[in-house]
Order: C-alpha cells, then sequence, then structure tokens
C-alpha cells in the first residue's frame, strides 16, 4: 500500500519517516491511533498486502475487544478498566506476527507501560500478553 493509500485508510495525518521506520496517527474511535511500522521504509511498506490493511479497518473494532478479552484473561487480578486501544504495530522483523495491538496502560517505575496483542496473517491473537516499557 503507498503512503498515500494507508492513509486515506485509515484518516491518517502526521506521516513521519525515519530510519528506525514509518509512524503515521489515525483518527479513529474519536481518538488518536498511532501506527508504527518499524523498521519499514516507504518502500518496504508497500509490500504490506493491501487486502491485510483493507480487512484490518474493517476488522478493527472486533479485534479490539478480542484483544481485551485476552488481556482480562491474562491479568484477572489486575484492574484494566477503561485501558482503550492506542496503537497498531507492524515490525518487519515480524515480532509481532503480522501485527500488535497496543494499549497504554500508565506510568510504571521504569517508564510507560503497554500490554501488545499480536496476530497473525489469519487474524488469529496469540494468547500470550506482551509488556513492554518505553
Amino acid at each position: 500500500m503507498t503512503k498515500q493509500q494507508l492513509l486515506a485508510l485509515w484518516q491518517g495525518k502526521s506521516w513521519d519517516s525515519s530510519p528506525a521506520g514509518i509512524y503515521f496517527v489515525s483518527r479513529r474511535f474519536g481518538k488518536d491511533l498511532h501506527f508504527s511500522f518499524s523498521g519499514y521504509s516507504e518502500k518496504d511498506v508497500k509490500s504490506i498486502p493491501d487486502s491485510l490493511m483493507k480487512r484490518l479497518a474493517a476488522e478493527i473494532a472486533e479485534l479490539d475487544q478480542k484483544a481485551l478479552c485476552f488481556i482480562n484473561e491474562n491479568f484477572p487480578d489486575e484492574d484494566i478498566e477503561g485501558i482503550s486501544l492506542t496503537d497498531v504495530m507492524f515490525d518487519k522483523n515480524g515480532c509481532y506476527g503480522a501485527f500488535a495491538l497496543g494499549y497504554y496502560v500508565g506510568e510504571s517505575t521504569e517508564g510507560e507501560l503497554y500490554l501488545l496483542v499480536s496476530f497473525d496473517e489469519e487474524f488469529e491473537a496469540n494468547n500470550e500478553v506482551i509488556c513492554e516499557v518505553y
């Protein structure tokens, strides 16, 4: 998908290209949704199948609910009410499968804490929730 197609599909703004990757902000669900393509160049982003991005755009609300269920299952004793989708992440190395949905949880002593649920090309969630600090 080209830069223009991605921005149009996701109502994107703030496109940033750096050696570390491609980043833009989308306006979905009445709030900003941050997209990161770590390790990707603009040329590499074109290699992501249009069908994957279009399906992701169409099913993002259902995937969000599925991810929140996995987070609740993995952290039953934690108060995670009110967390919401903040990030959609792609990594050229494939560490997130096809992509991951990210949820900002709050500040920790180590930095900003995010919970990530990764999905494969079939949009099946990995049952293990990833905790990352930035």
